[in-house]
């Protein structure tokens, strides 16, 4: 049975916060900055927006062939990501109960608008009956600008997990984890996590490894501002060991609070792999949602004042951003560091949204 999810994009109202500014000049550190907060989470597949507030509440693995408005939120409306489609329609409904806490005030079913966010929003299962395993592979930037996201993983994914498992879903929901600078790395060779205590564990180490300034694989120091998403994405949909894609919700939760180069770039004396589109067409052949958490405030770049949501909130030298392109969702993750949006929340709501929905990239 067809989604009901449909795209629309999302208006951001800003609410002047203090946030914590991600960007790294050579990686060498943050500065506070001004984060816009204020919320509109659509779906890259349903229609209609809602103001809300955030507090709390993700998983994965296998093998294949491939903001609120102001005053205050709860959980399954904070964690809402932000579109960035052309299409723009809003619609309100009854507030009704969430993963984590209770709506109040008029919220759409479908979509949620929660800070600087784009979204996959809350859409009915195409099969009343349908049942997925869920795989969830984090693909983390660990520059020195990421600890303090790091450490929130670090202390939310027990939530995070305790909560996908309460699902009306199959139980053993698998972890991966791909970490990168300029170069990358996919943890266990791609094999999922035994358990999320190890995943817990590895949070912990990469935080601690962010303090270095180094690549993952050892080779020198990060001298640069951009990083290497898409070689990252790239490895998460090509090396990690999904399950079967017609029992399995694939995502990855993608990190990170700057730009990236493409196939023919060169930062800190590594070549990236990769173009956008192979990246972009990698994630579809394997039905991979990406839902990131991105710099949508002008707080990147050497200065803290560079515009980076180019591929993830807004196109890419004029192609899909790719949580639009491959099905997901965006947030703001100055929202997260500034206490605004819950991470945790924001990860299991994607989880909801995605559960038993067709996969429909733009």
């Amino acid at each position: 049975m067809p989604s009901l999810r449909r795209l629309a994009l999302c208006s951001v109202t800003p609410l002047v916060l203090l946030a914590p500014a991600c960007g790294d000049s050579g990686d060498s550190g943050s500065a506070s900055a001004s984060a816009s907060a204020s919320a509109s989470a659509t779906n890259p597949t349903n229609p209609t927006t809602v103001s809300a507030s955030a507090t709390d509440t993700a998983s994965a693995s296998a093998t294949d062939s491939a903001p609120t408005s102001a005053g205050s939120v709860s959980d399954s409306q904070a964690s809402q990501p932000t579109s960035t489609s052309d299409a723009s329609a809003t619609a309100t409904a009854t507030a009704t109960a969430s993963a984590s806490g209770t709506t109040t005030g008029d919220v759409d079913p479908f979509t949620t608008s929660v800070g600087d966010t784009t979204f996959d929003s809350f859409g009915e299962s195409g099969n009343a009956n349908c049942k997925q395993q869920i795989d969830i592979v984090f693909v983390m930037d660990v520059s020195t600008s990421m600890l303090a996201l790091l450490q929130k993983l670090e202390d939310e994914i027990l939530t995070v997990d305790a909560k996908l498992k309460s699902l009306d879903v199959l139980p053993d929901v698998h972890y991966g984890l791909v970490v990168f600078v300029d170069d990358t790395l996919i943890i266990n060779g791609g094999a999922p996590y035994a358990d999320v205590q190890t995943l817990k564990q590895d949070f912990n180490k990469w935080w601690n490894f962010t303090q270095s300034n180094s690549q993952v694989n050892g080779g020198g120091f990060n001298n640069d501002w951009p990083e290497n998403s898409i070689d990252a994405l790239f490895t998460g949909a090509g090396a990690f060991q999904w399950r079967a894609m017609e029992d399995t919700l694939r995502m990855v939760i993608h990190c990170t609070d700057d730009t990236f180069g493409e196939k023919g770039a060169v930062q800190s004396g590594l070549a990236i792999q990769h173009t956008y589109d192979e990246t972009v067409l990698a994630l579809q052949d394997r039905e991979v949602r990406v839902f990131a958490f991105a710099d949508n405030d002008m707080t990147g770049g050497p200065g803290d004042n560079q515009d980076v949501s180019m591929g993830f909130f807004t196109p890419y030298n004029g192609k899909t951003p790719i949580p639009d392109a491959t099905d997901g969702g965006a947030f703001n993750i100055n929202l997260v560091l500034a206490n605004q949006l819950s991470l945790n929340a924001a990860i299991n709501d994607s989880v909801e949204a995605s559960l038993c929905q067709d996969y429909i990239p733009m």
